[in-house]
């Protein structure tokens, strides 16, 4: 019976590696990021009276960061509605930052929250952990890529803060950048 078959159980097989060679990727375009938005505080800093978790105190880059502390549980928040980002209703982001942490007990989070108009709860919250891997004590890179839900649209608010957390020291974040893969 199987060499009655033979060729076909050959051309079956060879197929099978044939297609289990082939890439994932051939033929589609490469990932591309495209940044959403980016602050590193500066432009901030003509205001009258600086929010309280403005500071110059600590930077990445220019004069000024956000921290959170005992007398500022959550930083200045960024809030855009999704439409004035991008036109269209994208599939997925990265959110980075540059932080710095005093130790590993101060975990404190950065915050992505997006929300759709009349509805109470958001869509999507996810947190930036950032006591997972050291240097602590220094300025360091984190960031973090997540799929959006459908059921988003360019009407959707978006929020990105800094979350004291269970931080007892305080902590800083600057160079906030959005992007978007596609």
């Amino acid at each position: 019976m199987i060499r009655k078959n033979a060729p076909v159980w050959i051309l079956l097989l060879g197929g099978l590696l044939a297609a289990a060679s082939c890439h994932p990727r051939d033929g589609r375009h490469a990932v591309v990021p495209r940044e959403l938005m980016h602050t590193s505080f500066e432009e901030l800093g003509w205001l009258p009276e600086a929010p309280p978790s403005l500071t110059p105190d600590k930077a990445h880059t220019g004069k000024y960061s956000v921290r959170v502390d005992d007398s500022n549980q959550y930083s200045l928040t960024y809030h855009s509605e999704l439409g004035l980002l991008c036109h269209h209703k994208p599939r997925r982001f990265t959110l980075s930052a540059w932080v710095w942490v005093p130790s590993v007990k101060d975990d404190a989070e950065l915050i992505f929250s997006l929300s759709n108009p009349g509805q109470p709860d958001p869509v999507l919250h996810k947190s930036l952990y950032l006591t997972d891997s050291g240097p602590f004590e220094a300025w360091k890179f984190v960031s973090r890529d997540f799929d959006l839900p459908p059921s988003i649209s360019t009407k959707s608010v978006l929020a990105i803060y800094l979350w004291k957390g269970r931080a007892q020291e305080p902590v800083y974040a600057d160079d906030i950048r959005l992007t978007e893969l596609w």
